[in-house]
């Protein structure tokens, strides 16, 4: 297989912009971004890209991909609530085959907003891993432990955690990766935690949990463990692995050292800690002082979508309302952070666009009634750009998107399951 984008704009090498280049695909892998006329023949799929942005795949670093079932079930709660009241309930109804075709759901949604690669924490994991074969994507899947002893259960919690990792771990062809989830160190017990701990790093994958998310979460910490979350990871030894910790809302002096000094990744998930009045991460200073930052989009049941262009957005907003410093988090660093940051926890073959590297490629038309006149292409991009100027998406060298049409969903057939599943979950 062979693929030639011709006379295309690209971000290159992080977020350097190219333009008028040829990026030329051959088999799972770019080789070549040249501005030399390239050969076209009878083997060879041909995009004019002229007026069209290249990108790397977008990378959504946190999120629970079957939750699109519960979108707008429960909007305009705080998270305790939402989540003990209303969401844990529900999800005690779900069938392996609802997580299925909501994954598809959700897949669909990631594809056309330009998502290639995704990290996912939930159950029924062997359903969306499926959905993930199917569709072409790739993603980082694990198992949400929740146990507060090693008792029966939490030995029954490790056991699928293991499970997974043994059925899925490079599975697809290598686009399914997996890691171990401890979901929250309020919801897992030392010593769950330490088996967590020991088990990824015996199959060395990585660590994917919740932390610090609320200003409750912290209270709790310190009244049952006299330190914050991020300290107590610290204390067992969490930090020394490589560990994907979604929110850090909440840290505490000392905290982001902590972080930094460790080399933890932030997942970020702006739109949903907003939506549930968590508050604002303090993504600048964590920047500042070196720590790597990821964004994800969180459920769609606490955000509503699965759209990184969105989230992209809504992350430089609301750091410069908090900082009221308009300069803080422009679109390039937002940018990387979707982009690099996220391969650099997960994956690092992705990420940028370069000769040798996976063909995960994005492109955009940039020449839509609301993204002219495009001056700047990752300005446009971040604060213009909505999903469906997404035409394009590949991944290994393979579409999933082709000039706006899904090639691996069939898109009608999922909302009509999905419509079908409504009612057993609002009655």
């Amino acid at each position: 297989m062979r693929i030639v984008i011709r006379d295309v704009t690209a971000v290159t090498a992080g977020t350097t912009i190219a333009r008028n280049v040829n990026l030329l695909i051959e088999e799972s892998r770019i080789s070549a971004i040249t501005k030399e006329e390239p050969r076209i023949d009878e083997h060879t799929t041909l995009i004019e890209g002229k007026g069209k942005l290249a990108i790397p795949g977008l990378i959504n670093a946190h999120t629970h991909l079957p939750m699109v079932l519960f979108r707008g079930l429960a909007d305009d709660l705080p998270l305790s609530a939402w989540l003990e009241d209303h969401i844990w309930p529900l999800e005690k109804r779900l069938r392996p085959e609802d997580v299925y075709w909501a994954s598809l759901l959700g897949l669909i949604e990631m594809i056309r907003s330009g998502t290639t690669l995704f990290a996912d924490m939930y159950f029924h994991i062997d359903e969306i891993a499926r959905a993930v074969e199917k569709a072409g994507i790739r993603a980082v899947l694990s198992y949400g432990i929740i146990a507060s002893e090693f008792d029966a259960h939490g030995k029954e919690e490790l056991d699928k955690a293991a499970a997974l990792i043994d059925r899925w771990h490079n599975a697809a062809g290598g686009r399914i990766k997996t890691g171990v989830s401890p979901h929250a160190p309020y919801s897992c017990g030392e010593k769950i935690w330490e088996r967590a701990l020991a088990l990824a790093a015996d199959r060395r994958v990585i660590l994917h949990t919740h932390v610090a998310e609320t200003e409750q979460e912290l209270r709790r910490c310190r009244r049952e463990r006299g330190m914050s979350p991020v300290a107590w990871l610290e204390q067992i030894g969490a930090l020394n692995l490589p560990l994907l910790a979604a929110h850090c809302v909440h840290l505490e002096k000392g905290d982001i050292e902590r972080l930094a000094t460790h080399g933890v990744t932030v997942a970020h998930c702006p739109k949903s800690n907003a939506k549930l009045g968590s508050g604002i991460a303090p993504i600048a200073r964590l920047r500042r002082a070196g720590v790597r930052v990821a964004l994800g989009t969180d459920g769609a049941a606490s955000n509503n979508g699965l759209n990184m262009i969105e989230e992209m957005r809504a992350a430089a907003l609301l750091q410069k309302a908090e900082t009221r410093d308009p300069t803080v988090l422009p679109a390039a660093q937002v940018f990387h952070m979707a982009t690099v940051e996220g391969a650099n926890a997960l994956n690092g073959e992705m990420g940028t666009l370069a000769a040798g590297k996976e063909a995960d490629i994005v492109l955009i038309d940039i020449e839509q009634a609301h993204t002219l006149p495009a001056y700047h292409p990752l300005s446009t991009l971040i604060y213009a750009v909505q999903p469906q100027a997404v035409t394009d998406v590949i991944v290994a060298g393979r579409f999933l998107l082709r000039a706006g049409s899904l090639t691996t969903i069939d898109e009608e057939e999922v909302k009509e399951r999905i419509k079908r599943l409504k009612d057993r979950y609002v009655n």
